[in-house]
């Protein structure tokens, strides 16, 4: 027994092998979060756009040109247009207003119209714009067609917002919460807290998206105003505000998806967590949600076809990635930057895995109900060992545990933590960590 004894102590005593840079960055969560983000975010564009419609669009042959006064949707109460005139295309009214319209040329070649009299019934078109009222829509942009064209556009009028914008922002916000909650399941392979975190956090993260929606809703509402103040046409693009209204109106669309990042991040922590991480992940969530936010327009402006019938395909989904990447990052970095102690695994299966101390005590041990789960170690009780924290200092504490627990090679039951101690628990080793200045303030 004595002879076991020290042959553990010589063992133990060695220095652990360094970890290969892929493992270190495959067990880094500034690695895996922002992985899992991406592969979420682009989820949530496969699942929903099928479904979106960023405009309502017709295309048919002209029946009827009317330029005379008529009342603007089924309102009776609106006023009648004195300036407008209204294409019958198909089942469909066209209102257009001359001068404050887009001319298009055709996808097949064709000149675009030098001016509105130029359409007459019996001319096909295809018309964009925003939905007034049913079968009833207000064109920003017109254009020639073939009747193949037109037939194939055919009756796109969109009956105001479609459910899929409106679930745009929760099922984005819920993909990423259950996609990083996964990620870091599988990298502590911690199954039994990874569902029972998955499933509280799918609930409260869809509650938050869709509450945050609200004040989403708000920003994008005063963007949509921003844009609306150039007066000098029915239908304006990102392609065509000025460069103030551009940055606003981005700013508008970077704050909607701040807001969702930050109901994201308090979804997924609000149940299982600590005060800290809740306070981290919903700052990395808010900071990420607004800076993925941002590439949604640019890649609208300066990339997308120059056209008001192009769609926001592109943008959207160069944006939710960039959403899903920048949440999942910013969580990691916060946390990483806020945390003031942790652990990081040295030897076995969790290699290169950093454990933050978010509570005292932290007990780590073979369990799964432990605050740090290690497996597959015969060496290691379900309840091994417990850090304290004591005032600004940390010990570490023996739990009567078979093996004993060492520090460089000296069994102890407990003492004070210095950062840079390796601590032997069965086979496994783990480094305990410090951030400077909580060594300074503690010496």
């Amino acid at each position: 027994m004595k002879k076991e004894r020290q042959l553990r102590t010589r063992v133990v005593a060695e220095e652990p092998p360094d970890l290969s840079p892929m493992r270190r960055l495959m067990m880094s969560s500034l690695f895996y979060l922002p992985v899992a983000g991406l592969l979420a975010s682009f989820s949530a564009w496969l699942l929903i756009e099928p479904y979106f419609a960023d405009f309502s669009l017709v295309g048919g042959e002209v029946l009827l040109v009317n330029s005379e006064p008529f009342e603007f949707g089924d309102d009776p109460a609106e006023p009648e247009l004195s300036d407008a005139i209204n294409l019958t295309v198909g089942d469909n009214k066209v209102i257009v207003f001359p001068g404050m319209i887009t001319m298009e040329a055709g996808v097949d070649g064709q000149p675009p119209f030098t001016d509105i009299n130029e359409v007459q019934p019996g001319t096909y078109v295809e018309a964009v714009g925003e939905t007034w009222a049913d079968h009833e829509m207000l064109a920003g942009a017109l254009r020639p067609a073939t009747a193949s064209q037109a037939m194939h556009t055919g009756d796109q009028i969109e009956s105001g917002f479609g459910w899929s914008g409106i679930l745009l922002f929760p099922v984005t916000a819920v993909f990423i919460a259950v996609a990083m909650l996964v990620a870091e399941g599988v990298t502590s392979r911690n199954w039994v807290r990874m569902i029972d975190r998955v499933m509280i956090g799918v609930l409260l993260t869809a509650i938050f998206a869709f509450l945050s929606f609200v004040p989403a809703a708000v920003m994008m509402g005063i963007g949509q105003y921003v844009m609306s103040m150039d007066d000098s046409a029915t239908w304006t693009t990102v392609q065509d505000m000025p460069p103030v209204t551009f940055i606003l109106y981005s700013a508008c669309r970077s704050g909607a998806w701040a807001f969702i990042g930050a109901g994201l991040g308090l979804g997924m922590n609000l149940a299982r967590s600590t005060k800290s991480q809740l306070r981290n992940s919903v700052i990395g969530g808010a900071l990420g949600g607004a800076l993925g936010g941002v590439f949604f327009d640019p890649i609208d402006r300066f990339f997308q076809e120059p056209s008001a019938f192009a769609g926001a395909e592109l943008s959207r989904i160069v944006g939710l990635i960039a959403v899903g990447l920048c949440v999942g990052f910013f969580v990691a970095l916060v946390d990483q930057l806020a945390r003031e102690a942790w652990l990081r695994v040295r030897t076995g299966p969790l290699a290169g895995k950093s454990f933050v101390l978010y509570k005292s005590p932290t007990v780590i041990g073979s369990s799964p109900s432990a605050d740090v789960y290690l497996f597959k170690d015969a060496g290691i009780d379900p309840d091994h060992i417990a850090i304290h924290r004591v005032g600004n200092r940390y010990e570490i504490e023996d739990l009567d545990t078979r093996s004993g627990t060492q520090i460089s090679g000296q069994n102890i039951r407990r003492q004070r933590l210095n950062s840079g101690d390796q601590v032997t628990l069965g086979a496994t080793v783990v480094e305990f960590e410090e951030r400077a200045k909580q060594m300074g303030g503690s010496a």
